[in-house]
């Protein structure tokens, strides 16, 4: 059964809605649509091992994706976590694609091309970590301590894996997404001692979802911009182009000659992605280059924005 859905769907739109408003020529540009691109690929892959995890029995496992927890050493993060009565199960998914060579120090080196190769630090020295620091966070908050066990998988099945020298193993943990289901149901078969209920590991998911820590995604930060990096305005459904001009009641796009109703929509969305989840009139009319109080006070209250106070200042917010 699924506990915790995937939560970084939330950074690649905050990412598109970025790479839609920055301005074309601006330095950042090239930067932004590279990490955008890598971002998509890295959720492509987690998703990758939802097919394998199906087949998986809803009453006996339960699984958390993306799970953030936070000990004394700051956060650290777990791609999925699953849970059984027995024993709980880390999984380190990773979006490696073309040819991944494993050294005999453990170091991942991924070719691409002759040219093209890249580097990575050993993935199973990474889920050891995880599996020590999940180990201290369980004890820390008296939960039952299990055996912990742990992969490396490998989401894409195209992805070839192969040691740098025939003589140099690669770990076991290592497996491609299409072995993950067979590799948990030979943990099946494994003796370990019943020390939880169900009932308490559904309280357990619930616990640890609660304790779960978002991290904070301020893109403005990262990559050192501000809202004069932005492009302002409306922007035309059918030919992209900005900005539309608010014709009684109707937004126009002069290059292409449609009128729409409802394209705000995506911008104030963008506005809400890239800047907060709440809202003044002024930032509303300089964000949508609309001159009217009046009209953005209308547009606001149409797309069910809360209005909080009744005056200029009054700021709108969507809901949650």
């Amino acid at each position: 059964m699924i506990m915790k859905q995937y939560d970084k769907f939330i950074e690649v739109k905050i990412l598109e809605a970025l790479e839609r408003r920055i301005r074309n020529y601006h330095p950042k540009k090239e930067i932004i649509i590279r990490d955008l691109k890598k971002k998509k690929s890295e959720v492509a892959g987690e998703k990758e091992i939802e097919y394998p995890l199906g087949f998986l029995n809803p009453d006996k496992f339960l699984i958390l994706h993306n799970l953030r927890l936070q000990d004394e050493n700051g956060n650290f993060q777990i791609d999925t976590l699953i849970l059984t009565e027995r024993y709980y199960i880390i999984l380190e998914v990773k979006n490696w694609q073309g040819t991944v060579l494993f050294d005999e120090n453990g170091q991942v080196i991924r070719k691409r091309s002759i040219e093209e190769e890249e580097g990575f630090p050993n993935p199973i020295s990474q889920v050891k970590t995880q599996t020590f620091r999940l180990q201290k966070w369980l004890r820390m908050h008296n939960f039952p301590e299990l055996k912990i066990e742990s992969f490396v998988v490998i989401s894409f099945p195209s992805t070839i894996i192969k040691p740098v020298q025939p003589t140099i193993q690669i770990p076991e943990q290592v497996i491609h997404n299409n072995q993950l289901y067979f590799k948990i149901m030979e943990l099946e078969k494994n003796k370990y001692p019943h020390q939880t209920t169900m009932n308490m590991l559904m309280d357990i998911s619930q616990q640890l979802i609660e304790l779960h820590t978002p991290p904070i995604i301020n893109l403005f930060h990262k990559y050192k911009l501000n809202r004069s990096d932005l492009n302002f305005g409306v922007r035309c459904p059918e030919c992209r182009s900005l900005p539309m001009i608010r014709l009684k009641q109707k937004w126009h796009c002069t290059p292409c000659g449609i009128f729409s109703r409802s394209a705000h929509r995506s911008a104030l969305e963008d506005y809400r992605l890239l800047i907060g989840n709440t809202i003044t009139n002024k930032q509303a009319r300089e964000f949508l280059l609309v001159e009217s109080p009046d009209v953005i006070r209308r547009i606001l209250l149409k797309e069910k924005l809360i209005q909080r106070g009744n005056t200029k200042s009054s700021i709108y917010m969507w809901e949650s």
